[in-house]
């Protein structure tokens, strides 16, 4: 049987945490069955429109050329190895009492992308938003990429940047930030790949469970393949 997709909890993916309250999500929900905190939440947050994500967006014109060339070739470098990735780097001033997080959250759920090549990314795209006023720093996902990399690890790649980041070196600390993201990458391509070798063969087995093989049957008859 051939399977061109697979369910997310085929990888046992890591929870997401709440943009408002940031308690962990084991399951999606409309909102948080903490907080309540949901899209219209968000909206009535940032109620503005926001721009479209771009590679960099440095809102202050802050960085230098040589830290902005440093910055795009390190993205290159991701891109041309996940090519259905978008990296989106964002450099401003916050409001003192806006967390990055919960802006990055935002900015990248709210922005329309420009056409339907950038929409097609967006999934597989990710966003870091870096607060010039509180240097401190955030990474966003697109659902696509959210079963295969936690939070704990995101955090991983913003503390090897941090000293930079709370110096002013911001090309610096970004061009870190991403290297590490990279190998996070490549880490988490490796062990989904052998997940799904290992769950595909037991699909051929017929040692899955019935539940598991219903959800992916339901995905192959949607997919495009």
């Amino acid at each position: 049987m051939h399977l061109p997709e697979l369910p997310a909890k085929v990888f046992d993916p890591p929870p997401v945490a709440c943009p408002g309250c940031y308690v962990a999500l084991r399951d999606p929900a409309p909102s948080c069955p903490k907080c309540g905190y949901d899209a219209w939440s968000c909206v009535e947050r940032f109620p503005w429109i926001p721009p479209p994500l771009e590679r960099i967006m440095d809102v202050d014109d802050r960085l230098p050329v040589k830290e902005r060339a440093l910055i795009e070739t390190t993205a290159d470098l991701i891109e041309q190895a996940f090519p259905q990735v978008r990296l989106h780097i964002c450099l401003g001033r916050l409001h003192p009492d806006t967390d990055p997080r919960e802006f990055g959250f935002w900015l990248f759920n709210a922005s329309v992308p420009p056409d339907e090549e950038a929409a097609s990314h967006r999934p597989w795209s990710i966003l870091l938003v870096i607060d010039r006023a509180s240097r401190r720093a955030s990474l966003t996902l697109g659902y696509g990429l959210d079963p295969f990399i936690s939070d704990r690890r995101l955090t991983a790649c913003l503390e090897s940047a941090a000293p930079d980041f709370a110096r002013g070196r911001y090309g610096r600390g970004t061009a870190t930030c991403l290297r590490n993201l990279h190998t996070q990458l490549i880490t988490s391509r490796r062990n989904a790949s052998y997940i799904a070798d290992k769950f595909r063969q037991s699909v051929e087995d017929g040692t899955v469970s019935s539940e598991m093989l219903i959800d992916c049957i339901r995905l192959a008859r949607r997919s495009p393949y």
